[in-house]
């Protein structure tokens, strides 16, 4: 029996020890010895007597938060600490049902750890480590969202619900650190607040792109009006739905967008060159897959038309277009009448009928490259592009000129047609 009573003391004297534990782990944290005051609250709060201690709770989260500032501490061991201190001041305040140690310091403990945790996304970011830096900006706004829930207070730190800056810190370090899902979740949380400026674009842009790729049509058509609204006017929407088209629906698709455009665009120069231009190469492109289509060729002869009404009176490249595809014409209908062969009276109609057609087509195309060239003949100083580009519209007319059998207006343009390739060979030198 006697050698029980040591024992049965010995336990005593811990459990007084304990009960006795938080004035001593307090001075050792103001003796600055954070890392044994961490030691003793671990010790403190291992007993299940003491787990509910609210005093306690919030003695550890002071002390892992000095601790998380001491020098010596990596940069990991400190995010960990701040994340312990906020779980316990948060037990604090759950066991503490009057809330007496929080809000006597009016939470700055909080406000604290949300401006460290910042800090820690920023130190981070700097040093490369931005797997590190999304972690510490996405709890620096959890820290931020707790304390606007809650409502509390600082006069020197103010925080807002949706802090734009933060949210792009978080989405941009999970890109960097090659963690795309998050990213995504965290770029849709700006784009789903609207966010808008010439900085923030490219946001749109990626995930837009994201979206195409992933196959979710729903959130692409979505946000792809979103963009539309937001940055109005941008053609960088207009490509997309073009390249999202003609992937979904080949060119035929391509061109209904570019159909449905015009018609809302009517005044908008660029859709309807850039429609004609898909019209032309669909009938005369390397890769022409229509030539020869009367419905194409009527289509593209009226969007050309509504380009050259509307096109800067500066500017001749829809006029120039025109004159290519009359050109074009031209030769087609030439050639399908010489391919009428025999004596048949039916036959000679049409190739006389055809003949005619080319001949009323290249008088249309004459008078619209008279036009071209009167414009370059104003221009005193061509530059490299402008003298190719007269050198080419010169010897369309003497091609068309032949085609006439104008001989005076052959021998003229012949001419123009030397010195321009001439004068143009001369640009390059």
């Amino acid at each position: 029996m006697k050698k029980l009573i040591p024992i049965f003391l010995l336990c005593l004297f811990a459990n007084r020890s304990i009960s006795q534990n938080l004035d001593d782990i307090n001075d050792l944290m103001g003796l600055l010895k954070n890392r044994e005051a961490k030691a003793a609250i671990d010790k403190y709060l291992s007993n299940p007597k003491k787990a509910t201690d609210a005093d306690a709770w919030y003695m550890k989260g002071r002390i892992y938060n000095a601790l998380s500032r001491d020098t010596g501490v990596t940069v990991v061991e400190s995010y960990d600490l701040k994340i312990e201190a906020f779980k316990a001041f948060q037990e604090n305040q759950k066991l503490d049902k009057k809330d007496i140690r929080m809000a006597l310091e009016e939470y700055v403990s909080y406000f604290d750890l949300y401006g460290e945790m910042f800090n820690n996304g920023i130190i981070n970011y700097n040093a490369k480590n931005y797997q590190g830096a999304y972690q510490g900006f996405k709890m620096a706004n959890e820290i931020k969202d707790f304390i606007i829930s809650k409502k509390y207070k600082n006069e020197n730190m103010q925080l807002v619900p949706f802090d734009t800056s933060l949210i792009m810190n978080i989405a941009i370090c999970a890109m960097s650190a090659k963690n795309e899902p998050e990213a995504i979740v965290y770029y849709s949380k700006l784009t789903d607040a609207n966010v808008s400026g010439k900085e923030h674009q490219e946001i749109y842009q990626y995930l837009i792109d994201y979206y195409k790729k992933n196959n979710n049509e729903k959130a692409f058509n979505e946000l792809l009006t979103k963009a539309k609204n937001l940055y109005p006017g941008d053609e960088i929407w207009v490509d997309i739905e073009l390249k999202a088209a003609e992937e979904k629906g080949g060119k035929k698709a391509v061109m209904m967008k570019y159909d449905e455009l015009v018609k809302q665009n009517p005044n908008n120069f660029v859709y309807t060159y850039n429609y004609a231009v898909e019209l032309y190469n669909c009938l005369y492109g390397k890769e022409a897959t229509n030539a020869g289509d009367s419905v194409i060729s009527a289509k593209l002869n009226e969007v050309l038309n509504k380009a050259i009404v509307i096109e800067d009176k500066k500017d001749v490249t829809a006029l120039m277009l025109m004159c290519t595809y009359l050109y074009y014409k031209t030769s087609d209908l030439n050639n399908a009448a010489s391919a009428i062969k025999g004596p048949n009276p039916e036959q000679l109609k049409k190739k006389a009928s055809m003949k005619a057609a080319a001949m009323k087509v290249a008088d249309e195309c004459i008078l619209n490259a008279l036009k071209v060239e009167a414009f370059f003949d104003s221009i005193p100083t061509k530059s490299k592009a402008q003298k190719l580009n007269y050198k080419l519209i010169v010897g369309t007319l003497s091609d068309l000129y032949y085609i006439k059998k104008n001989q005076l207006k052959i021998d003229e343009y012949e001419k123009k047609n030397k010195a321009a390739d001439e004068e143009y060979l001369k640009s390059t030198e």
